[in-house]
């Protein structure tokens, strides 16, 4: 059953293992034999807190945007010219900027695609064109390079089990773009990216490895 739960709610598989730890717990205590009337297993204190802290995380799963400090998502248009994002990569240290027309959403404009346009451009112009549109360098993205939109009511651990697992064949997306209102549209109001991992998994209190990568 636990493992059900976990996999229908992307519960993080540390939070699965302390879920199993504990039902194993809970059967020695219930099931196990008695020796003198005592059990023959008792949570510490520790412990007790820590499932009571998991029980929380389970019944009310804490939102992302609830855990995560704001910053403001910086986008970029089709038309822009790629002069302008190279200036946010200049500035802020961004490898991946969103691309939006109007209030929707367009792609994911990563400095990877930018390095292989860059690398094209050389190639056939001896240089860098600096007001070529956004539109243009989009083109040389990758299929695994696409971000995931989610509504404002995502969970933390679902949006940890997205930036850390894969569908079949396929690499986990490499940002989430979390939108205004409850389904996936609308003005982008946070990113998260492998680099927010380490202050998820440090809110929920348990240990998360998987892929880093800078917004």
């Amino acid at each position: 059953m636990a493992r059900v739960y976990a996999a229908r709610h992307h519960l993080p598989s540390a939070q699965l293992d302390e879920l199993l730890d504990f039902a194993a717990l809970r059967n020695a205590i219930s099931h196990g034999k008695y020796y003198g009337g005592r059990p023959i297993a008792e949570p510490t204190e520790e412990v007790v807190r820590d499932i009571e802290r998991l029980r929380e995380q389970i019944l009310s799963p804490p939102l992302v945007l609830d855990l995560l400090e704001e910053r403001q998502v910086c986008v970029t248009g089709p038309d822009e010219p790629i002069s302008a994002v190279l200036e946010h990569v200049v500035r802020f240290d961004y490898s991946q900027v969103p691309v939006y027309s109007e209030a929707s959403y367009v792609g994911l404009l990563t400095t990877n695609a930018v390095a292989r346009w860059l690398a094209r451009q050389f190639e056939l112009n001896q240089g860098l064109a600096e007001g070529e549109p956004v539109r243009r360098v989009l083109a040389f993205a990758e299929s695994h390079e696409r971000a995931r939109l989610a509504g404002r009511t995502i969970t933390a651990a679902e949006a940890i089990y997205h930036l850390t697992h894969s569908g079949r064949g396929r690499a986990p997306v490499p940002a989430l773009i979390v939108t205004e209102g409850s389904e996936p549209a609308g003005r982008p109001l946070r990113m998260i990216t492998g680099s927010d991992l380490p202050a998820l998994s440090a809110k929920l209190g348990i240990g998360i490895t998987g892929p880093s990568a800078g917004i």
